[in-house]
């Protein structure tokens, strides 16, 4: 398989750079499914190739350059990389860890990662790139049933599976190639064609730019700037936003959405962003944020806590684990267009 074919990226770059116009699941309600109708074409199915059959060199091997993103996956105990520099030209990786089937896919024009289990119904799906977009988010689509799957919301709108949702989706970060190397040594890294890297980012201009997606944002919010970066979170159905901007200064936030007491964790200095229950051994936990430490300390337990792993590590819940909650991290204009009576963080 080749890189994405030169015309095809030639005619996406043309098209962004013209348009004026522009969690534990459990938890986590996903949204009903929107109209097909909202569905835009843009290209092919597999005009931008898919990799079905990853192959992965050793950190060693990696040659990227430390400043290169990359999207980052661990699942019991193996980490995986890929470059977005490469994700640029595919978009979506099928991937498997220790019999775990799942899809990592990206969309450059939402700055958007995510991570779904590709097993439904105890069988195993491969997905390709349908060429459409909802919300000027990624479509992804499945070979075996030619089912639409919008990344954003983990379910199928049409095909056969329609109705169908992924079971589980995985934390992906976004981070520095050197910061992932440093947090996760063992990791392996995607290549392709013997390509350890591609070298640059095609979408950088666009990234640099006030465009937003390729077709007009129906539901344009002034809160924040169009692309301001955002986590995003949704607990049944309620929507909230926290812009990255919140962590300039430091590394935890804590806030409470329909009952559930939530911890957000980003470190500036390695792109990492967790999100955790405060609510451990029936205690709900809380923080003094000091940006200057590697670890914190909640003013509850006195337990010393490892927020890059959600694990304590000193103290009366030592070797107990914070429960994750999922969240999406994305340009504001993206999700403020599929959630327009989102929250924002305060």
């Amino acid at each position: 398989m080749i890189l994405f074919r030169k015309k095809y990226l030639q005619y996406v770059i043309l098209i962004v750079c013209s348009v004026v116009f522009s969690i534990s699941l459990g938890k986590v309600c996903l949204a009903s499914r929107p109209e097909r109708v909202e569905i835009k074409s843009v290209l092919p199915p597999d005009a931008i190739p898919a990799i079905r059959n990853p192959v992965f060199v050793s950190a060693h091997e990696a040659r990227l350059d430390d400043k290169e993103p990359v999207i980052g996956i661990t699942m019991n105990g193996e980490s995986h990389a890929y470059s977005l520099y490469l994700l640029n030209h595919h978009e979506i990786v099928n991937d498997t860890i220790k019999n775990n089937a799942f899809v990592v896919a990206w969309c450059p024009l939402a700055n958007l990662a995510v991570a779904y289990n590709r097993e439904i119904k105890d069988e195993k799906y491969t997905f390709g790139v349908s060429g459409k977009l909802l919300k000027n988010t990624l479509v992804m689509f499945d070979y075996e049933t030619e089912s639409l799957w919008p990344i954003v919301y983990g379910e199928a709108i049409g095909g056969r599976l329609s109705g169908e949702k992924f079971k589980k989706g995985f934390d992906c970060q976004k981070m520095p190639w050197g910061a992932w190397k440093k947090l996760h040594p063992e990791t392996v890294v995607l290549t392709h064609s013997g390509l350890r890297t591609v070298g640059s980012d095609v979408y950088k201009n666009y990234h640099g730019s006030n465009k937003t997606g390729i077709y007009p944002v129906k539901n344009r919010d002034e809160r924040l700037r169009a692309k301001e970066n955002v986590i995003g979170i949704e607990i049944n159905d309620k929507h909230k936003a926290y812009p990255l901007s919140l962590f300039d200064n430091k590394k935890t936030v804590t806030d409470t959405i329909q009952g559930l007491n939530l911890l957000i964790y980003s470190n500036k200095e390695t792109g990492s962003i967790m999100v955790y229950d405060r609510l451990v051994n029936g205690y709900i936990i809380d923080f003094e944020d000091n940006p200057s430490q590697e670890f914190v300390t909640d003013n509850i337990t006195r337990t010393t806590w490892d927020l890059e792993n959600g694990i304590g590590i000193k103290g009366p819940m030592k070797g107990l684990f914070l429960q994750r909650v999922n969240f999406i991290t994305v340009y504001w204009f993206v999700w403020a267009d599929y959630y327009p009576k989102t929250d924002i963080y305060p």
